[in-house]
């Protein structure tokens, strides 16, 4: 199957998407209702189903959700887009507002200007399709629904009046898909932290946005990304800490994750591809090295530090290719005042420093965000 491509082909690949789904695929219905029962989660991979469900059922103190995000490849511009699919309470997922309903789905826009706009719609149910590690999603009652795979990228639909948004986001992938600790195959770990399940479906895509927002229109093409992480404990059981984000700087689409445990226990993920190809996906430690810089660059951050105003990343891309040495600038800050979370925009410098030769510098955009939950 082909890539998907411009926004005007969505129709007509929603129905090719959907009809490889319906051939040998799996069908999960989520209720609205948080259910009883002890919750079992996914932290070992199987042969397929990347994308699909990871912890059944969705309890009180269970989360599942599937995150996509679109961030401007022009540096001139703060455009960027936030999906989110979840099916969480608030007591398992606090960074979520109260809800009588754990089916979820959030958009969060930043215009050009940088001027933010984001909105909630609850539903009354969910279903997800499973065939191989594609999947399609919809968040009955919101208007907001997805469909795709790996291979072959990514389509979401959003048709919710009630939220004053209607459009399209397709995400054609450059980037292969991973687990924490390495490419996509059966045995895989799949906890970035403890008990935190993590799936990287699409590290990079060439993305195209077509929203309308009340009588708004965004429209821009980007670095797109979609992941999804799950537990069956409540999130901040092991959390104090984390940095996370994607970009892509030169020829190589990055991504980074390095997560500080309550006992002060450093996990890392390491990931880079160059032409649609892995060159380093590792969870072994210093793999990747992340550390605030600029102004309030504190760490380990606590909840009380300010946002730091950039960060500097070590990334090893193995014998062949050397390594990165990347300074991330903030430029905008894409969440609303809150001390727990925060979501960036930014610029990347980098220098290759390969193995022998003298160094290349890079640069880039990346969207990336920060957790702090220590006190």
């Amino acid at each position: 199957m082909a890539r998907i491509h411009p926004p005007s082909l969505a129709g007509a690949l929603w129905a090719i998407f959907a009809a490889v789904l319906l051939t040998q695929a799996k069908v999960f219905h989520i209720p609205a209702a948080v259910q009883n029962g002890t919750s079992t989660a996914e932290f070992r991979s199987s042969a397929s189903g990347l994308d699909g469900p990871k912890v059944h059922p969705i309890n009180s103190s269970a989360f599942d959700w599937w995150y996509f995000d679109v961030v401007s490849t022009d540096p001139t511009v703060l455009s960027s887009v936030v999906v989110s699919f979840s099916t969480a309470p608030y007591s398992a997922l606090p960074l979520l507002a109260p809800s009588n309903s754990i089916v979820v789905a959030s958009i969060s826009v930043s215009f050009p200007d940088g001027t933010l706009w984001n909105a909630t719609s609850n539903g009354n149910g969910a279903t997800v399709t499973v065939d191989g590690d594609g999947s399609r999603g919809t968040w009955h009652g919101t208007g907001f629904s997805w469909i795709g795979s790996p291979a072959s990228g990514y389509l979401i639909k959003i048709d919710a009046p009630h939220v004053n948004v209607r459009g399209t986001i397709t995400f054609s992938p450059v980037a292969p898909a991973h687990y924490p600790c390495g490419p996509i195959a059966a045995g895989q770990k799949l906890e970035v932290g403890p008990r935190l399940g993590w799936a990287n479906a699409v590290p990079d895509a060439n993305s195209v946005v077509n929203l309308h927002i009340g009588g708004t229109r965004l429209a821009f093409k980007g670095s797109g990304y979609h992941d999804k992480n799950w537990s069956d404990q409540v999130f901040t059981t092991h959390i104090a800490s984390w940095y996370w984000g994607h970009g892509r700087v030169g020829p190589y689409s990055i991504v980074w994750f390095d997560f500080l445990d309550l006992t002060g226990t450093e996990f890392v993920s390491a990931y880079a591809s160059k032409n649609d190809k892995i060159v380093a996906a590792s969870c072994t430690p210093r793999s990747i090295i992340v550390r605030p810089t600029g102004r309030n660059a504190t760490y380990p951050p606590v909840l009380s530090s300010p946002h730091p105003s950039g960060y500097h990343i070590s990334l090893d891309l193995g014998a062949r290719e050397g390594s990165l040495e990347i300074d991330v600038t903030v430029l905008a800050n894409l969440v609303d005042a809150n001390p727990e979370y925060a979501r960036f925009l930014g610029n990347m410098s980098a220098k290759l420093v390969p193995p022998s030769g003298r160094g290349k510098y890079l640069t880039g955009t990346a969207l990336f965000d920060q957790i702090k939950f220590a006190q």
